[in-house]
């Protein structure tokens, strides 16, 4: 099953990637930036030491576990003529892997030269997730401070005709006051929004030294996501890491169950020796040979491994399930955000409508201050609304794109720092 996996992982890559250039990438953050901040992070510097230390492991173990051995004695015989005779030897030896083991060890290291770069593509996905949500945060409270900014100004200035209206003798000092009221009120949602906004962005300087040049001035337009489910399950299968860090165990864990077995047969270990004895009258040259006797704990052993190859099995079929699942969530999630920022934008520019013209009929006289306040909020409601919808459809479009590694692919799949 694992042979297959990756038997069919480059035909499915290639389906994956036939319509990949006509899906297009609404610019939220420049790939150059995103990439600079990146070398900042710990997190990745963890995994590229992760990744040269199972390299060094995979190494390890497809070298033989045992080592030469070295031995000496040195005696003094006492043999009751008033003279000793010093004697000693010397010998070598070593413990040596049957065929079988030196291939089972061979399967292992090359497991976790596949299950490494897995993890350390993960390790830069996730990465580029956490990056992006923070990002993403930080354009949402940025943007709900503009929009906020923008409401007061629009208040301030309706203030001012209340203001010129109860002079004339057109409107009543309660009109003002509630214009007042709700001056104030837009004041403290405007303070709420400032520290929103420089809290995001502290979290992006400190853990990303994200400097105050990167600040965009505005977003751009959600798309529509391109393609259909099934186009994107098969290019987010094509070059899932979770998917193929799962096969990868389960390859390991054969290696391990395969090693097992072999262990049945214990190693021998063989090794030569010389001495000397009886004044120096007597050389020794020899060779010993020494081989454990199997017990009962080594077939125990075969038995656990085989029942951890078949626990690896079904965490790959749950893993396989489990990411179907996912994509198809982010994938509705993403085409649901689109659809509602576009019924939110039309509620925003209806209501944005409707207090200009209320605005419009009180500066003429008509209606009451009340009246245009509540257009007033509704509208800001509406825009807020609007707003969230905005950045809510980008991150879940973006998401998609990161998952599916069309965005930064060359990063994402480690072939550039």
């Amino acid at each position: 099953m694992t042979l297959r996996y990756f038997s069919l992982l480059p035909l499915l890559l290639s389906m994956g990637l036939t319509s990949a250039a006509d899906v297009a990438i609404p610019l939220v953050l420049p790939e150059s930036t995103a990439l600079r901040w990146l070398t900042n992070d710990p997190a990745l510097v963890s995994a590229d030491n992760a990744l040269a230390a199972a390299n060094i492991e995979a190494n390890q173990q497809a070298l033989s576990p045992y080592d030469w051995v070295a031995n000496g004695t040195y005696q003094r015989r006492d043999t009751g003529t008033g003279s000793n005779s010093n004697e000693w030897n010397v010998g070598l030896e070593r413990t040596f892997r049957l065929p079988n083991k030196v291939k089972a060890d061979e399967a292992s290291a090359k497991a976790i030269r596949l299950i490494a770069p897995a993890e350390y593509k993960q390790a830069r996905r996730e990465a580029a997730e956490a990056l992006l949500n923070a990002w993403f945060d930080w354009l949402a409270a940025d943007a709900r401070k503009t929009l906020l900014l923008s409401q007061q100004s629009s208040i301030e200035d309706n203030v001012a005709v209340v203001g010129k209206r109860v002079k004339s003798g057109d409107a009543a000092v309660l009109e003002q006051r509630l214009a007042s009221a709700e001056l104030i009120a837009i004041q403290r949602q405007v303070s709420e929004a400032k520290n929103a906004e420089v809290t995001a962005w502290t979290f992006l300087a400190a853990r990303y030294q994200a400097t105050e040049e990167a600040k965009t001035t505005a977003l751009p337009e959600p798309i529509a996501v391109p393609q259909d489910l099934s186009w994107w399950q098969t290019r987010m299968l094509a070059v899932n890491d979770q998917l193929t860090l799962a096969q990868a165990q389960v390859a390991s864990a054969e290696a391990l169950a395969q090693r097992a077995k072999a262990e049945q047969r214990p190693d021998p270990t063989f090794g030569v020796f010389t001495g000397r004895e009886a004044y120096g009258s007597e050389k020794l040259i020899g060779v010993t040979a020494s081989i454990p006797l199997s017990s009962k704990r080594r077939s125990l052993e075969v038995e656990r491994q085989q029942a951890q190859v078949s626990v690896a099995r079904q965490n790959l079929t749950l893993t396989e399930r489990e990411q179907r699942a996912a994509i198809q969530a982010s994938y509705t999630a993403a085409t649901g955000y689109f659809e509602r920022w576009q019924l939110a934008q039309q509620a925003a520019t209806t209501l944005f409508d409707n207090a200009k013209l209320t605005q419009k009929a009180y500066q003429l006289g008509e209606g009451d201050v009340q009246l245009l306040l509540l257009a007033r909020r509704q509208a800001l409601v509406a825009a807020e609304d609007a707003s969230s919808a905005k950045v809510a459809a980008l991150r879940s479009y973006y998401r998609l794109l990161v998952n599916a590694k069309l965005l930064w692919p060359d990063w994402l799949n480690g072939t550039i720092d």
